[in-house]
């Protein structure tokens, strides 16, 4: 299908990297940041689509969304990065961190030694522990989903059909890969992606999958109801030991014909590399390993290799884009101003908040959450940012003024008085730009503001203008009065936020904003913040009780508590299996 080679206003498409049902993934360049990205688009009708999700009446461009929703909360150096969301005659598109001449992970493989091939199932892992904690199952792990990088980091990536655990009640994943018991009408699980890990443990070991491929109807009985060739993995001599109830047949068993091959029992405790891989294939899923860490320490036991260090990448991961939680209310409260001002409703009224609260309590989370919500809906997103000092002159407007001369037809005047704001604003348009007039202080800043109004104006749907740490602005905040005084009946969603304990007269100063404030977590809130980052030894009652005291609800210190407590015991997760200090912060939050 032929398509524009400039795509939001924004990507300049380049080669085609691949396609799939869904869609293709292309090379493209971000005019805006000058940076190289993969862009996913669908570029077929959604009605000619038929892709799994619990929604029946779900479309590619629902299938995308989630997929980029999934994606935009994941921070994990073997996870894919994603950045941007948007519509482009009317196709859904995201963009991914571009990888350089990715290898496949199995032909990757064959060049390695048992500890390289170790290795790259250890990243593997570990990127599903860090999925698993986060309650998401990815549903379709397969060679094709995670490749390899010119740096030597495995990337998972292809999130379509990822889901949390509470709602994989439906048949989903490549078939090849999928677990026996998905093919018998149970639910997905966590012990069902790491099926798929042994499948690609073996094809790793093996160099070739352990079924037969050629017809689908014999590969589901041979997942439901025959074991791999195990001595094709390797000549370490694997035991396996046959249950009781080896002969026993299965209606589609019956079907084809007599095995006389009897089912591996899974060792209770795995002390090779093939006893490993036959234990997260097994039949059973309560036969199966349930968590990705304990695959992780028997692997590395079994290769006698010392257990990888817990990178400061990864534990920023469980730290810094942990499950958001305890913001419920009011992120429904900023997504229902959100909805009236895309559905047009209530005369289609733009409106501002303004959202305070102490340094830490969390409010540049919620807005980055909104900010998600907002792409997902087709909605232009502005971000600006007050800097300590000041920054340059009208720091705040930067970054939303350089993204409304990519998306809005410019007058040579209008590019002329943004040209301070953007100085390669000539770059950006292709064109030679004249500088504005030169007018006084108070009269630049006048036109700098009803030039910014007119061109949110001029936007063709609705906008969501976030403009953070609003503490720290002077001259910036006099554009946003107007900005907000002149809302009127534009479909804008203003939303700004300020340290209250550092500037509590602001709302006087900002009296058209709502203001709403974010107090510290509840204990409910700690709770799950604290399994989120540090699985079940979160629930501990006296980490969970060391948690409260030292941070009293404030989500910034109950990262840098859970930081500290982590750098002393070498592992978040041995945190829980360590003596707890009885104090971490010294003299309370507040000081």
């Amino acid at each position: 299908m032929a398509i524009s080679s400039l795509i939001g206003s924004r990507y300049q498409l380049g080669q085609s990297l691949g396609a799939g049902g869904m869609g293709a993934v292309y090379q493209a360049i971000d005019r805006l940041t000058g940076q190289q990205v993969a862009l996913k688009r669908v570029h077929i009708e959604p009605g000619q689509l038929v892709f799994n999700s619990r929604d029946s009446n779900a479309d590619a461009r629902l299938a995308l969304a989630r997929e980029f929703q999934t994606m935009a909360s994941l921070r994990h150096p073997n996870i894919i990065s994603v950045m941007d969301y948007g519509f482009d005659a009317g196709h859904p598109y995201f963009t991914m961190s571009m990888l350089e001449n990715p290898q496949d992970i199995r032909a990757y493989a064959q060049e390695q030694d048992e500890a390289g091939k170790v290795g790259l199932l250890v990243q593997i892992l570990q990127a599903l522990a860090y999925l698993h904690r986060r309650g998401i199952i990815h549903r379709d792990l397969k060679p094709g989903n995670v490749l390899m990088a010119a740096d030597g980091e495995v990337k998972v990536l292809d999130f379509g059909l990822a889901v949390e655990k509470d709602y994989a009640d439906e048949f989903a994943g490549t078939l090849a890969y999928i677990a026996p018991e998905m093919l018998t009408g149970e639910a997905g699980s966590f012990a069902s992606d790491l099926y798929a890990v042994g499948v690609m443990a073996y094809e790793i070991f093996a160099g070739e999958h352990p079924f037969d491929l050629s017809n689908s109807g014999k590969l589901i009985i041979e997942i439901i109801s025959r074991d791999p060739d195990w001595t094709r993995i390797t000549k370490r001599g694997l035991n396996i030991v046959p249950t009781s109830d080896s002969n026993a047949t299965t209606p589609l068993e019956a079907q084809s014909a007599p095995s006389t091959q009897a089912p591996a029992a899974p060792p209770e405790q795995p002390e090779t590399i093939p006893e490993i891989i036959t234990k997260l294939m097994a039949k059973d899923p309560a036969q199966r390993y349930q968590d990705a860490e304990a695959v992780i320490r028997d692997l590395c036991g079994a290769a006698e290799l010392p257990l990888p260090e817990e990178s400061m990448a990864i534990r920023e991961s469980f730290l810094q884009a942990a499950r958001f939680v305890g913001r419920e209310a009011e992120f429904e409260q900023l997504t229902s101003a959100l909805n009236r001002v895309v559905q047009k409703t209530d005369g289609s009224v733009g409106s501002a908040w303004l959202i305070g609260g102490e340094s830490g309590v969390g409010k540049s989370r919620l807005l980055d959450e909104l900010r998600v919500r907002g792409l997902v809906e087709g909605v232009l997103v502005l971000r600006g940012q007050g800097v300590a000092e000041g920054g340059l002159p009208y720091q705040l407007w930067r970054d939303a003024a350089r993204r409304l001369a990519l998306s809005t037809t410019l007058s040579d005047l209008e590019a002329g008085v943004l040209k301070d704001l953007v100085p390669d604003i000539g770059t950006l348009l292709e064109r030679s730009v004249p500088d504005a007039a030169e007018l006084n202080a108070k009269g630049s800043q006048q036109r700098l503001a009803y030039t910014l109004l007119d061109l949110l104006k001029r936007q063709t749907g609705a906008v969501l203008l976030i403009l953070e740490d609003l503490h720290w602005t002077l001259e910036s905040l006099e554009i946003l009065k107007v900005i907000v005084r002149n809302l009127g009946d534009l479909s804008l969603l203003v939303i700004g936020s300020y340290r209250d304990d550092e500037r509590p007269t602001l709302p006087d100063d900002l009296p058209e904003m709502t203001p709403l404030k974010l107090g510290r977590l509840s204990e409910d809130g700690i709770r799950r913040l604290s399994t989120s980052m540090l699985g079940e030894v979160g629930e501990q009652p006296d980490v969970i009780d060391l948690l409260r005291r030292e941070t009293e609800g404030n989500a910034f210190f109950l990262v840098e508590v859970v930081r500290a407590l982590a750098e002393e015991a070498g592992r978040l997760t041995d945190i829980g299996r360590r003596t707890l200090p009885p104090q971490i912060t010294a003299g309370g939050v507040q000081q």
